[in-house]
């Protein structure tokens, strides 16, 4: 979705969602969340106020920037009272005059899509939409869960990045998914990019799913992409994909014994 910088920012479908939120009863109350987090992850764009230096950016004059070499970004985060960082984010530009302590003229704001959000919080914080009137809050945990359930939904798959002193489990599946597996290696055979396929249970954080270990040549999302697809339409398990690449540090500790999958080696490979 391309987001044009001369226009203002708004968000209709998810305001007028957080404004019914607000006034919503047990009932609805988990089916209007749900729509919260798929009109968030999917179609909204926020306002995030930011601090940077001055000096380090050429204004072009059309409303963008360029940032020099060594520009160091600081985004506004708030604390809850358990000391717990969140983002905060606007929906509009009305919203962040609410706070009365921003002058709208001169105040620097970045435009940011849920995959910006989730990469700025980094598992570690959490969001705070409109702070200053809807205080809808997003725990980093369900910031984390939304951004694996977008990327399964978008590209079929979800690719893990696991902090060093995470706990994570690896181990092999008691009910082997023969099926899947075949069908992965049937696929496998006819892109000479892929080179081994390992398939681990994995848990984290008490979350189970089928952990691939992929090795491979050339462009990673077209590969994981492909054998996404492929694993997807075989998975008749109900636990989640996540894919890594073997070369990653994570990957070879993972990749223990043979891989499922290995490609032969002919003359010129």
């Amino acid at each position: 979705m391309n987001i044009d910088v001369k226009k203002p920012v708004e968000n209709p479908k998810l305001s007028a969602l957080l404004n019914e939120f607000k006034n919503c009863n047990d009932t609805n109350r988990q089916d209007l969340q749900e729509k919260i987090a798929e009109e968030l992850a999917m179609n909204s764009h926020l306002l995030a106020i930011v601090d940077l230096d001055e000096d380090k950016i050429e204004k072009k004059g059309d409303n963008t920037v360029v940032f020099k070499e060594g520009t160091h970004i600081f985004f506004v985060m708030m604390k809850d009272s358990n000391d717990r960082d969140y983002l905060a984010v606007y929906t509009d530009w009305k919203e962040i005059g609410k706070s009365g302590e921003y002058d709208n003229t001169k105040v620097n704001t970045f435009i940011l899509s849920f995959d910006d959000m989730a990469a700025i919080t980094k598992g570690k914080a959490g969001i705070v939409i409109n702070p200053f009137s809807d205080k809808y809050v997003i725990s980093p945990e369900n910031v984390n869960h939304m951004k694996k359930h977008k990327d399964i939904v978008t590209k079929g798959y979800s690719e893990n990045v696991v902090e060093k002193d995470t706990a994570v489990k690896i181990g092999d599946p008691a009910d082997y998914p023969t099926e899947m597996v075949e069908a992965i290696k049937a696929y496998a055979k006819t892109n000479k990019s892929i080179i081994s396929i390992w398939l681990k249970l994995m848990i984290r954080e008490n979350e189970k799913s089928f952990l691939l270990i992929v090795d491979f040549k050339g462009d990673m999302n077209a590969a994981f992409s492909s054998i996404a697809k492929v694993a997807n339409m075989h998975n008749h398990s109900g636990l989640p994909i996540d894919m890594i690449p073997f070369a990653d540090t994570f990957g070879q500790s993972a990749a223990r014994g043979e891989p499922f999958y290995k490609r032969k080696k002919g003359l010129f490979w």
